[in-house]
Order: structure tokens, then C-alpha cells, then sequence
């Protein structure tokens, strides 16, 4: 009897030790696949970190940014057209002082190549004549109606200076000035419309000159002192000879 006592505790030893067992390995168990999910969501995780981090050299790092290509871009064309005017210009210094290039019958002797130029020679400025309708027998862009209106007339002027000053601030110059520097953007802006910044345009001969005599200096003559911009554009100014 004391014998099988002994064996029964031993059998409930025993099975309570593999009782006590199967639960650790099933903790073990538990434990090993939390684990692996942890894992699992760290190797996620890592993935997701290895996405952003630094992964060699990337196209265009180190381009500069799209506003200073555009701003270099026209720093370009901007040196590239005005290369082009002075080479122009070397070639066509006989131009000065005399008026045989003339076509039109108005342009006057000019001091700089750049202004020795008539307005049926440039396209935008001549097409102004031809388009008109209906056809009317002009020999000068100076005796085109539009002209005396949109750029000779003072109250249509003193109307576009107000929207010149908004934009750029008042011009340091006299009132004859201020009505010939409106003048010539008046022009340039109905034969080119709309002009990029710090894109200039010759003005002929026999437009400078109209607009000289409408708006010269008290006192001074006939056009007053010699202003020369006279490639005018978005952005110009006036300079004194």
C-alpha cells in the first residue's frame, strides 16, 4: 500500500512537471512569435527608415533651383540680344549724322547707330501701317492715326505715366521728359505688346523725333537735351548726353 502511495506521487510529480512544462514552452512559445511580430514590425519599420535615408546621389541634387535656372536663362538672352545690338551697330555706324537709310521721308541725322533707323525697315513697327482698315496711303508710322492718339496725346499719357509710376515709382526727370519717356514705351508696347523684363526694342528715327518736338524743354528747342535711351522695353531708363 505505502508502496503504490510513493508511486502515485511520483506519477503526479511527473505530470505536473510536464503540466509545468507544456505551459513554459507555451509562454516560450507566445513570447518567441511577440517577438517576431516586434520584429517583423522593426524590420517594417526599417524599411520604411531605409526608404528616406540617404541612398547614394540623387538626379539634379545639386542643380540649382528652377527660379535661379529661369533668372540665369534670361540673364542669357538678355546679354545674347543686346551682343546682337552692338554688333549691329558696329556695322552700321555709317548710319550717324546722315539720313540715306531713310524710307519713309520723316526720320532726322541721329547721333547713335541704334536710333539711325527707319520705321519701315522693322517689321512690328511697319505692320502697324499695313494692317490698318481701312488702307490708307501712309508713307510714316508718324502719320498713322494711332500714333498722334496713343502717343502724342498728353491726357492719354498722363493716364499711362499713373500706371508706369504704380508699378516702378515716379520717374527723377522734368514733365517734358516723363511725357517723351511714356511716349517712346507707348510705342514700343503697341508695335510689341507685352515685353519680358529687361527686353529692349529700337524706336526709328522718325518716331523719336516726332515725340522730341511734341514734348521739348522750355527754353531748350526743338527736343531739348538729348535724352538716348531709345532701345526701350519692360524696364529702361533715360540717359542724358
Amino acid at each position: 500500500m505505502f508502496i503504490k502511495k510513493v508511486f502515485l506521487k511520483e506519477i503526479v510529480s511527473k505530470i505536473t512537471s510536464a503540466v509545468k512544462h507544456a505551459l513554459i514552452g507555451s509562454d516560450t512559445t507566445a513570447s518567441k512569435s511577440h517577438l517576431f511580430v516586434m520584429e517583423s514590425d522593426s524590420e517594417e519599420v526599417a524599411v520604411g527608415v531605409n526608404v528616406n535615408s540617404y541612398d547614394g546621389p540623387l538626379s539634379y541634387n545639386y542643380e540649382p533651383p528652377r527660379r535661379e535656372r529661369g533668372q540665369a536663362e534670361l540673364r542669357g538672352r538678355v546679354n545674347g540680344q543686346m551682343r546682337e545690338i552692338e554688333l549691329w551697330c558696329e556695322e552700321n555706324r555709317w548710319r550717324i549724322g546722315q539720313v540715306s537709310w531713310c524710307l519713309c521721308g520723316r526720320c532726322e541725322a541721329m547721333l547713335s547707330a541704334v536710333e539711325s533707323v527707319c520705321c519701315r525697315e522693322v517689321d512690328a513697327y511697319w505692320s502697324l501701317v499695313q494692317n490698318l482698315d481701312p488702307p490708307e496711303d501712309i508713307t510714316s508710322l508718324t502719320l498713322h492715326p494711332g500714333f498722334e492718339a496713343s502717343c502724342l496725346n498728353p491726357f492719354v499719357l498722363q493716364i499711362a505715366y499713373m500706371d508706369f509710376r504704380q508699378e516702378h515709382g515716379p520717374l527723377q526727370a522734368s514733365r517734358p521728359e516723363q511725357f517723351r519717356y511714356t511716349a517712346y514705351r507707348q510705342v514700343v508696347r503697341w508695335a510689341y505688346g507685352i515685353l519680358g523684363r529687361n527686353i529692349r526694342k529700337a524706336i526709328p528715327s522718325c518716331v523719336v523725333s516726332a515725340i522730341r518736338r511734341q514734348f521739348a524743354e522750355e527754353g531748350r528747342g526743338e527736343g531739348g537735351r538729348k535724352e538716348k535711351p531709345v532701345c526701350l522695353g519692360a524696364k529702361c531708363r533715360m540717359r542724358e548726353w
